[in-house]
């Protein structure tokens, strides 16, 4: 017996519990268990656990769920009415109020003429100088690590070999990660699970 006609077959056994089978298909796991005896074990053990799960199902009330949600408390979220979302509201307009004053108090300090562009001046100012330095101390650090690397190679031939290792060993693992292998050929289309009418 074919590998796909065997998980097919074993799909089936799955699925004839639940009464999803075709009489074709019903009849095709006859055939096939009348000429294997494993698989009428396997069929007739299969039999046996629906049978056990039916009768161990235990029968739920029908008002279960409503209970169980009437017993629930009412998540925060999921208020619907408008009145639920007044103290968020309240507090964005408190902070949004207060940043627009101290900005605007801020800024005519600086330059009573005009206010707002003199604080949006500011913070501008305020991210260039920021990118500078750190630019500074990117450059920095970068310089640290080239004089580190630098005393540790030229202290010894084997620390020069043993960095020489590591590079080409990540080189070739980073190689080894962009080509990738032809993956094996799937089964061909002829060869997949056989539909039976």
């Amino acid at each position: 017996m074919k590998e796909n006609d065997t998980k097919t077959l074993t799909e089936w056994l799955y699925l004839e519990s639940d009464g999803e089978l075709t009489e074709a298909q019903v009849s095709e796991l006859d055939r096939e268990a009348s000429g294997s005896p494993e698989f009428a074990a396997t069929r007739n053990e299969m039999a046996r656990l629906h049978e056990m799960l039916e009768s161990s199902r235990i029968d739920v009330l029908p008002d279960f769920q409503s209970r169980v949600m009437a017993s629930l408390p009412p998540a925060g979220w999921s208020g619907r009415h408008p009145r639920t979302w007044w103290a968020a509201a309240a507090v964005l307009a408190l902070l949004g109020g207060a940043a627009a004053l101290l900005s605007g108090l801020s800024a005519a300090q600086l330059q009573p003429a005009s206010p707002f562009v003199a604080a949006i001046a500011a913070v501008g100012d305020m991210l260039a100088s920021s990118l500078e330095a750190g630019a500074g101390l990117i450059g920095a650090s970068w310089q640290g690590i080239r004089l580190a690397v630098g005393e540790w190679l030229g202290g010894s031939i084997p620390n020069v070999i043993a960095f020489g290792v590591v590079v080409v060993g990540v080189n070739l693992l980073l190689v080894r990660r962009l080509r990738r292998r032809p993956r094996p050929e799937a089964a061909s289309s002829g060869s997949k699970s056989r539909s039976v009418e």
